[in-house]
């Protein structure tokens, strides 16, 4: 592979001249790619450390939390299934729940002006499949006082829930059968 380096703000941006093979060109920019992450990651585990202890455990411990989490609760021996998501960015009234069928949408939006008069928006939206046999007209939702929402629903008698179901799924190609 022929390579040129091309100045650019004392960033020196290889350019690739495709003389090679199309599969090793795209080997070529994942490799890149792979260590363009690895910087990013570096940075930003450099300007973690840069912020006061607080700051930085608070903010890691959110961080940590941003997905949605799914467990299983026993309460007055009935089972609940039980969704956690982290929107303490956003107010009560920002935030919508709705129902479509199975599926269940979390979408949360907030805009205000910085003191430079921009525009500032931050916005979070998550769906989520129900399990067969949970309804969704018996879910409920509330939102605790550090903004983590928590839906509910109760699990139906004798439901076997299976979180972390895993199966293998066939590749076909189109000039052979099925690789397993």
């Amino acid at each position: 592979m022929a390579l040129r380096l091309f100045n650019d703000r004392d960033a020196m941006w290889p350019a690739m001249i495709t003389d090679q093979e199309p599969l090793s060109v795209f080997r070529n920019m994942d490799r890149e790619m792979k260590r363009m992450q690895r910087d990013i990651d570096h940075m930003f585990r450099q300007s973690i450390n840069t912020l006061p202890e607080e700051d930085r455990r608070a903010f890691l411990e959110r961080r940590a939390n941003d997905h949605a989490t799914s467990s299983v609760e026993e309460r007055d021996g009935k089972k609940l299934l039980k969704y956690s998501f982290d929107l303490h960015n956003y107010k009560p009234e920002e935030i919508a729940v709705k129902a479509t069928d199975n599926t269940v949408t979390i979408h949360a939006k907030h805009e205000y002006h910085d003191q430079q008069g921009h525009n500032v928006f931050r916005e979070y939206r998550r769906h989520f499949v129900l399990p067969e046999g949970v309804k969704a007209e018996h879910l409920q939702s509330k939102l605790s006082n550090s903004g983590v929402l928590a839906i509910e629903t109760p699990l139906p008698e004798g439901h076997k829930l299976a979180l972390h179901m895993e199966h293998s799924i066939p590749i076909q190609r189109e000039d052979t059968k099925a690789i397993k």
